[in-house]
């Protein structure tokens, strides 16, 4: 039987790779449109295909423009333009709300704000933008402070040890207990063990990251949302589907039964939680009940939009936010202590800062907000590693800007590393310089300059909890230790890190650090 289901698969791939070949050269040499009537340089897809996307595009940004047409087998305008960016991303925002890749699974990520498009994203935007209010926030600083506490003990342990430590693997140790603790209310402990607990683990691993021959099959069949959608939910080849089967059975098992529990707490008249999930829960009800009394269709003002998502949305939501709330913080996390690893003198200022204003062991919300040189260091992390360092728009109708016209169903990739490393923006860009970050400095600089979570109406959401746990994390743990770079650790005090991109930023080597207690 097992010989039998081998079998069977293998012929549905070899079926699939020959019709996406064939489909690729029908759309690449015989249908397609071309850049060269809309005003833009035209630059070959073989340029980008066979190589790492986002060292590619940075190579072809580089060499040939700011902004450049790919020869694909659809429109693509790739851009760090930012006359054109603020027509995307701001000013023509209504034409550009949709994203050009949306990914197809059978899981409800796909319902996830960040892929939702049109009326749909417009509408789950409004139902849980109040979930990360000021006063939602400093609900949760409680257990932040908690799981920094933990963190610190942990990495005092390994400076008495003196053992290397993978910076990127216990900060996602972290980043996972705060998202389970203050989005679920969730226990896990991990942090500081060599194995993962569920929910960290597969938190880690939600998306799943193709080999060679299915990352080229992938870049072909993203092209085309129809396509991707035939195999993953029609053929359920889950080959092609980009969330984890596993990791999706895992986490809807839980979210459903929390669900359940919280219908159950809620009958009988208990105090409800004060999560992220209930706030998400609260919302879809409170929706439900004002679509009851509300009648008419929509328009597209904010303000009439019905407050309602369903239940596979509500799931949607909550995944994408363990996953977003996992892994974009725990790599700055890395990349932030990596650059002070290299940086003592840097280091050695956050640290005489923190001091000056935490006055407490358990720092409040208020103390963390006047950290403004801490906060230089990790927008200046930020600007070097932004964790999506790509963005995508489709275009709903054709427009022009200047001498460039964006076709009707012309996707854009905004390229945020590179607006961030322009030399016309930030001279000596390669340079880790917190003080571009002085409100001086700041104030020199268009805004649209630093983007690390995008901009505009569709800004990450997450943007400020982000911040909030990584300043708590580094008062926390840079009390007690410091990082350091030596002849055994991964990059040496000479070396360097590549950095590669599968959707998210991430290192091609884990850095391995050398912690050291904090002598005052």
């Amino acid at each position: 039987m097992e010989s039998e289901a081998c079998c069977s698969l293998t012929l549905y791939l070899s079926v699939a790779v020959a019709g996406l070949l064939a489909y690729f050269i029908y759309k690449q040499f015989l249908t397609k449109e071309t850049w060269d009537k809309y005003g833009v340089k035209r630059v070959s897809s073989t340029r980008i295909m066979f190589h790492d996307f986002k060292q590619a595009t940075n190579k072809i940004l580089q060499e040939e423009g700011d902004t450049v047409g790919l020869d694909m087998s659809e429109l693509l305008l790739l851009t760090r333009d930012l006359n054109i960016l603020r027509q995307v991303m701001v000013k023509d925002f209504n034409n550009f709300v949709d994203r050009a890749v949306i990914i197809a699974s059978n899981s409800p990520v796909e319902k996830g704000v960040f892929f939702l498009g049109g009326q749909d994203w417009k509408r789950v935007r409004h139902v849980i933008t109040p979930s990360f209010s000021t006063g939602k926030l400093k609900l949760i600083t409680n257990f932040i402070n908690e799981s920094g506490v933990k963190l610190a003990d942990v990495l005092a342990s390994y400076a008495k040890s003196d053992d290397l430590l993978d910076i990127k693997h216990v900060m996602g140790q972290f980043t996972g207990e705060i998202i389970a603790r203050t989005g679920f209310s969730l226990k896990t402990d991990c942090i500081g063990k060599t194995r993962d607990d569920d929910f960290t683990n597969f938190s880690k691993n939600m998306f799943v990251i193709p080999g060679k021959l299915v990352n080229f099959l992938m870049f072909i069949i993203l092209q085309s949302r129809w396509l991707h959608v035939l195999l993953v939910k029609t053929l359920k080849l889950y080959t092609f589907d980009s969330v984890s089967k596993e990791a999706d059975e895992y986490f809807q098992t839980i979210l459903h039964q929390t669900i359940e529990d919280r219908k159950q707490l809620a009958l009988s008249g208990q105090k409800p939680y004060t999560d992220l999930f209930q706030n998400l829960i609260a919302a879809k009800e409170a929706g439900e009940k004002e679509a009851k009394h509300t009648e008419g269709t929509p328009n597209d003002s904010w303000d009439t939009l019905p407050k309602t998502m369903s239940e596979e949305e509500l799931l949607g939501q909550s995944m994408f936010i363990i996953f977003a709330g996992f892994d974009t913080t725990a790599t700055t996390l890395q990349m932030c202590c990596y650059n002070l690893a290299r940086h003592p003198d840097i280091d050695k200022k956050v640290y005489q800062e923190i001091q000056t204003i935490v006055r407490s062991d358990l720092p409040s919300y208020e103390e963390i907000q006047q950290l403004k040189y801490m906060e230089q260091v990790i927008n200046e992390t930020l600007r070097l590693y932004p964790p999506a360092p790509i963005m995508t728009r489709r275009a709903a109708e054709t427009r022009k800007y200047g001498n460039i016209t964006i076709p009707k169903g012309a996707g854009v990739i905004i390229s945020l590393d590179m607006v961030m490393r322009d030399p016309k923006h930030y001279p000596d860009p390669e340079k880790f310089d917190p003080d571009r970050f002085t409100e001086e400095n700041v104030a020199q600089r268009d805004p649209m300059t630093f983007m690390p979570f995008g901009y505009g109406p569709r800004q990450c959401i997450g943007m400020r909890l982000a911040y909030i746990e990584l300043k708590y994390c580094l008062v926390h743990v840079l009390r007690k230790v410091k990082f350091e770079l030596n002849e055994r650790t991964e990059p040496k005090p000479d070396g360097e890190i590549e950095i590669l991109f599968n959707g998210t930023t991430f290192v091609k080597k884990p850095i391995m650090l050398a912690v050291r207690p904090r002598v005052v």
